[in-house]
């Protein structure tokens, strides 16, 4: 009867073992989940491949010279590590011009990623802006993807204001101007990101009292080039576009000479992204380069120099720099 007893007391005893056991799993299991969680950040769309903190950053090579460059606002970092390679005023608050439209196209991206097979029908307000452009024509019927397409390669700001008042209506109300309501969108994007000293204006970079920063740029670039859609996008030397029924196209060539094949400054190794220029921005440029497994992103503001050209030889020598002078170990 004893030995019952003592078999039956050590079978209860293991059962609660095993409980405990289990419950403590399932704890370890949670906490683990939730400091991944906070380690990602919450509520945030940002993939996260790899804790940046375990990327082992590229290194300067020992007597490695400082680039030559002669814009007033720079940055150049390590993709992968959002590692700093270079900074010259990274933190200046300064206009940006069209880099503008790295915000615009996340916006849709993001927040309309179902509307991109939704077909516009171009109105006069949409096109009645000026600098670059398209050729959009009132009447037209084209859809929100060919309009993103116009907005990153050829710089559109009829594309721009287009996709700002189409989309900024879906969500506004009759009293609300949409381009404004897609504006606050951008904005509220930003702070998202944590651009601490980022503020636009418009949704094509026209107006120079918006303004970032060459490190709040370079935040967003990385974001924007983890979308397939965008990359492959602002990677594009030239295509054309159509309207909806196929009666009028548009032939879009890249505003990037970097990724321009038959330009002098073409630089095999660019990826894209975004160009920019205003009297009051100068010229600028964002641009990313991939070569050898590496990824470096650049952002040039105000080249201090009025050529066409400026923003992408700065922009080449300044990726050159990076590949030439640091070390992926």
């Amino acid at each position: 009867m004893k030995v019952k007893i003592i078999w039956l007391i050590s079978g209860l005893l293991f059962c609660v073992f095993i409980w405990q056991l289990m419950m403590t799993t399932n704890l370890l299991s949670r906490a683990k989940t939730t400091f991944l969680v906070k380690v990602a950040g919450e509520e945030t769309n940002l993939p996260q491949p790899d804790k940046k903190a375990l990327i082992r950053p590229p290194a300067k090579r020992f007597g490695a010279p400082a680039p030559q460059i002669a814009a007033k606002s720079v940055i150049l970092l390590d993709v992968p590590s959002a590692y700093v390679m270079y900074a010259k005023n990274p933190d200046e608050k300064v206009p940006i011009a069209s880099t503008t439209k790295i915000m615009t196209a996340m916006v849709v991206l993001d927040d309309y990623a179902d509307k991109l097979n939704d077909i516009v029908t171009i109105t006069y307000p949409m096109i009645a802006v000026e600098g670059a452009d398209i050729k959009l024509v009132p009447g037209e019927k084209i859809t929100v993807g060919n309009l993103l397409k116009g907005l990153l390669i050829m710089s559109g700001n009829d594309t721009a204001t287009a996709l700002a008042i189409y989309l900024g209506g879906q969500s506004g109300s009759a009293t609300t101007n949409s381009q404004e309501v897609f504006v606050g969108q951008m904005n509220r994007k930003a702070k998202e990101l944590g651009l601490e000293n980022t503020h636009f204006l418009d949704p094509a970079g026209l107006n120079d009292n918006g303004y970032s920063t060459p490190r709040d740029l370079a935040i967003l670039a990385n974001y924007a080039l983890r979308h397939p859609i965008f990359r492959e996008i602002v990677k594009t030397s030239e295509t054309t576009i159509t309207s909806a029924d196929g009666t009028i196209s548009h032939v879009l060539k890249t505003s990037n000479r970097l990724v321009k094949n038959d330009d002098p400054f073409f630089y095999p190794p660019a990826i894209g992204i975004k160009t920019g220029f205003t009297y009051a921005a100068g010229h600028c440029l964002v641009s990313a380069a991939e070569k050898d497994g590496h990824e470096i992103l650049g952002v040039v503001l105000n080249t201090n120099e009025n050529s066409i050209t400026a923003s992408a030889a700065e922009s080449r020598k300044l990726l050159e720099w990076g590949f030439s002078q640091w070390v992926w170990r």
